[in-house]
């Protein structure tokens, strides 16, 4: 904010004005009228407050300067209540600074459920990630600076209506990872467009505990985004098994069908779909499994305004009212992301594969491909 411009325009005083005696009360107005056309002339610009931390270590983006632009780097701890070992994300965590050239020090959210409430646990975390940081050679400074960034954001996970507690001997799909894994499936498609220290922010980078930025890039991704006006970016392509999207097809072919221009879009992205666009078989009520085209959401670069649009809010209200496709169908966030761009963004002109980031997910290394500074 321009408030020392500000400042001095409203302190040049008039010949008189040394002579005068002002009433503390009409002092006291002035000065607060003189902050609202400040915050309203910032606002006006583009300018933003930073946005503040709930933790004790978080001091959100006050280290960001006049962007235009707000964004968070999110990790997602846990669903469930009780601990969960977090030794693999201080490593992820680790090589996102080092090799990231950051223009402006965002944020990172850290969302639990419950497993950092207290401070002693919040303490040993960022004890345990100081000790990776400086095994990967960062400096004291810059792990001071990582460290005032983080948010431990409490984030709640219940079963929706109509999924009883015991649902994994309803045998579910993934029964293994029951209900954890498909909260989180489910938070990812359509829950965190509405969590209230997300969906106001301009951008959003998931990482997962167990990615890696490989070696230093040439960009910072959300300002990228910002220069190049993109919407998505993602790493990789690779398709869900169709027994994991059962039902997916149909569902999206039928809300396609219904919204003129969803299916005007999904052509114009060069959509395909199964031949015939249909589903002959009897392996399960909706016919043949097909295997579904997926983003590879462990990295995931999204602008949220255009997952907060009224098209896709609806979109992800009907996708929303029935639990089951994400409790027992194990629908995932992956192929459902995919399905949200095609439905309603320009993926020609909107989506970016941001291989510039030598990046690698658990064993997996993704395209690389050369780095072209801003």
């Amino acid at each position: 904010m321009r408030s020392g411009h500000s400042a001095r325009a409203s302190s040049t005083p008039s010949s008189t004005a040394s002579s005068m005696t002002i009433p503390r009360r009409y002092a006291f107005l002035a000065v607060t009228a003189a902050f609202l056309v400040i915050i309203f002339l910032a606002h006006q610009n583009g300018y933003t407050l930073p946005p503040h931390g709930p933790s004790r270590f978080g001091i959100g983006a006050s280290a960001s300067g006049a962007a235009s632009y707000t964004a968070a780097i999110v990790y997602l701890l846990s669903v469930l209540p009780g601990p969960r070992p977090p030794h693999q994300i201080f490593d992820s965590m680790s090589l996102m600074q080092k090799h990231i050239p950051w223009r402006h020090q965002w944020p990172i959210l850290l969302l639990h459920a419950e497993a950092y409430d207290d401070s002693d646990s919040r303490e040993l975390f960022v004890e345990m990630l100081r000790d990776k940081a400086a095994e990967h050679g960062l400096s004291v400074e810059v792990i001071d600076g990582m460290v005032r960034r983080l948010e431990f954001v409490r984030t709640d996970h219940e079963l929706p209506e109509g999924i009883p507690a015991t649902g994994a001997n309803d045998d579910p799909i993934w029964a293994q990872e029951w209900p954890g894994y498909h909260m989180m499936c489910s938070f990812y498609s359509h829950k965190i467009f509405s969590h209230p220290r997300i969906k106001d922010l301009t951008y959003y980078l998931r990482l997962d505990d167990d990615s890696s930025v490989l070696s230093p890039t040439c960009i910072d991704p959300f300002e990228y985004m910002h220069v190049h006006n993109k919407s998505y970016a993602y790493q990789h392509v690779s398709p869900d098994m169709g027994w994991v999207t059962d039902g997916l097809w149909p569902f999206i072919s039928n809300y396609a069908k219904r919204h003129p221009n969803v299916e005007a879009q999904l052509a114009r992205n060069d959509w395909q779909w199964p031949e015939g666009r249909t589903w002959p078989g009897v392996e399960s009520e909706y016919g043949r499994s097909e295997n579904f085209p997926s983003y590879e959401t462990n990295f995931d670069l999204v602008k949220v305004p255009r997952w907060r649009t009224p098209e896709m809010q609806d979109f992800l209200k009907e996708l929303a009212s029935e639990p089951k496709r994400f409790y027992f169908s194990r629908w995932g966030d992956a192929p459902i992301r995919m399905a949200q761009v095609a439905m309603f963004l320009d993926m020609e002109k909107e989506v970016h594969q941001m291989c510039e980031i030598s990046y690698a997910h658990k064993a997996f290394t993704f395209e690389e491909c050369p780095c072209v500074p801003l």
